[in-house]
């Protein structure tokens, strides 16, 4: 082969292969730079030419700096016919494959020229025999994925392509740097403090509703299709329902309250939207549109609850007398605010007026405030309590309870944070002892065999008034019905309610029965009802009876037959 046609060949090769060694990357009509970097590493640097560089993880690598190839990975994309300066290191070499040309071999006029070879593998290689580092040009010729691999020998003319010694270039028709890629961007609303929430990758939204007053904030991470972070374009967000909205380029840190419903800004791949209310006195909602350049982001409908007029007691259950604390025995009640448009809303813990407070509720404890969805009871509440509430989005205050059994009438009352407005409402609150005396009944005095029968325990403490709602059972198996059975057995921890307690019993037995209670530890040892359950089946006696009276009912009309016999004579 002649060395015209070997020329040919390698420039040929060359058209479609590039390689790095130990070497930067600048744009070619940027000033070289120094580099003093070991062998086996690639160093690059970026410019206009670039349309990204980020690491395998798809951290954006800031345009112009100098990149060394480490264990997070090196990645390039360039358009067609973009050309960049490759500055290999002294006595090192680079295999080059894919869509890219290397050429201009002594680009910076130093010392020495670099060689250009092909390998075993058909793949053109780079080399500086040289004691200094050398530059040279590689230009994207077609769209494709072109590798540069250095020796991490310095000998070796194919070597192996690990992410701490290699660098891939993705080349594409043009770069697509300020466009908005959805599948490489997140949009979701972190709740009402800036600060608190770490930037997730997430589309999942930590809150989309605030109490009154609260603003709510939107962390929007917006990335092209190279997963790098957009930094140009325009970034608008708009609302309705004439809530307000203000962006801020420190993702954690809260930007000032906005003064106008729509927002616009130049976007630095991650930012925060803060959005508020038009009014924080009553509850409204807004649907918030983000775009970029037009490009939808995100939308969002988000809720601001307004400031609580009223308070509405739901539920009141009987304290233990002698009860402070937390405890089992522990009396409570259930409750809810409302807003001027009657919408049920959040808002802080209630507080006793302690004008208020009596020797039979003389303070109230640390409840659960309402919020804004249903949730399980928590705060110092205990088990008990849950069990009883279930899950709820009202709030929950507990009271505690002097050594005398009665009801009080007090006053809660919940000062609002927004207008400084104290609400109030009086509820009537109860403490009562344990079980003393106790009566047993049933919904009906007679039951049909398969008929349900509703039994009915109702307690009084020793003043006689209804057992504190703590009170139970007991112990298990106190409840027996004659002619039928629970539905379901009685067992220890069966709770009264207003000191009432109620089971059901399936009736399958005709006859006159009773069910019997027995309560240890009371006064009442053992109470009972009586009932009776029939089959419908008629007995000789109601057979007997009807002959009788069918038998009267035919003399009387021969009688009758007889008198009307008697008078046409």
């Amino acid at each position: 082969m002649s060395t015209k046609t070997m020329k040919q060949r390698i420039a040929l090769v060359a058209v479609s292969a590039m390689g790095f060694g130990l070497l930067s990357i600048v744009p070619a009509n940027a000033a070289l730079i120094a580099e003093a970097v070991d062998t086996g590493t690639i160093v690059t640097k970026t410019g206009s030419s670039v349309c990204s560089a980020t690491n395998d993880a798809g951290t954006a690598l800031a345009a112009g700096a100098t990149r060394t190839s480490s264990a997070a990975g090196f990645n390039i994309v360039m358009p067609i016919g973009a050309r960049l300066i490759v500055g290999l290191d002294a006595s090192d070499l680079v295999e080059i494959s894919g869509p890219v040309a290397a050429s201009e071999l002594d680009f910076d006029q130093a010392a020495n020229v670099l060689a250009m070879t092909i390998n075993s593998k058909g793949r053109v290689v780079i080399t500086d025999a040289g004691a200094t580092d050398e530059d040279f040009i590689v230009t994207a010729t077609a769209l494709g994925t072109a590798l540069l691999v250095v020796s991490s020998d310095s000998a070796s003319t194919t070597p192996t392509d690990v992410t701490t010694n290699s660098l891939d270039i993705t080349v594409v028709a043009s770069c697509a740097n300020d466009v908005y890629v959805a599948s490489k961007s997140f949009a979701y609303v972190k709740g009402s403090t800036a600060g608190d929430a770490v930037v997730a990758s997430s589309n999942v939204d930590v809150a989309t509703s605030a109490s009154s007053g609260a603003s709510l904030f939107m962390n929007i991470t917006s990335k092209n299709t190279y997963g790098t972070a957009l930094s140009t374009g325009l970034l608008s967000a708009t609302a309705t329902n004439g809530a307000l909205v203000s962006w801020g380029q420190a993702e954690t840190t809260a930007p000032a309250k906005g003064t106008l419903s729509v927002a616009t800004g130049t976007p630095d791949g991650v930012d925060i939207l803060r959005i508020d209310p038009a009014s924080a006195l009553v509850t409204s909602t807004t649907t918030v549109t983000v775009t970029h350049n037009g490009t939808a982001v995100a939308t969002k409908t988000l809720t601001f609850f307004g400031e609580a007029t009223s308070i509405e007691v739901l539920k009141t259950a009987i304290g233990r007398t002698s009860t402070s604390g937390a405890g089992t025995s522990t009396g409570f009640f259930v409750y809810q605010y409302k807003d001027s448009g009657a919408n049920v809303v959040p808002g802080a813990a209630v507080d006793l007026d302690a004008t208020t407070q009596t020797a039979t509720v003389p303070a109230f404890g640390s409840g659960q405030a309402p919020r804004s969805s249903s949730g399980t009871v928590t705060s110092d509440l205990v088990d008990a309590i849950d069990t009883a509430i279930g899950s709820t989005a009202s709030g929950v205050g507990v009271f505690h309870c002097g050594s005398t059994a009665a009801t009080s009438t007090v006053t809660m009352k919940h000062t609002n944070a927004i207008s400084g407005a104290t609400i109030t409402k009086a509820v009537a609150l109860t403490c009562a002892g344990g079980i003393d005396t106790y009566v047993v009944s049933t919904d009906k005095a007679s039951y049909a065999v398969g008929e349900i029968a509703t039994i009915t325990i109702t307690a009084k403490d020793s003043k006689g008034n209804p057992v504190a709602d703590s009170s139970t059972m007991g112990a298990d198996g106190l409840v027996s019905v004659g002619g039928g059975a629970l539905t379901k057995a009685s067992v220890t921890a069966d709770a009264f309610t207003s000191g009432v307690r109620t089971y059901k019993a399936q009736m399958t037995t005709a006859g006159t029965f009773n069910t019997v209670v027995s309560i240890a530890g009371t006064v009442t040892k053992s109470a009972e009802a009586k009932y009776s359950v029939t089959d419908g089946a008629v007995s000789n006696a109601e057979v007997l009876k009807s002959i009788v009276a069918l038998i009267a009912s035919i003399n009387k009309q021969i009688a009758a037959l007889q008198k009307l016999i008697l008078a046409r004579r």
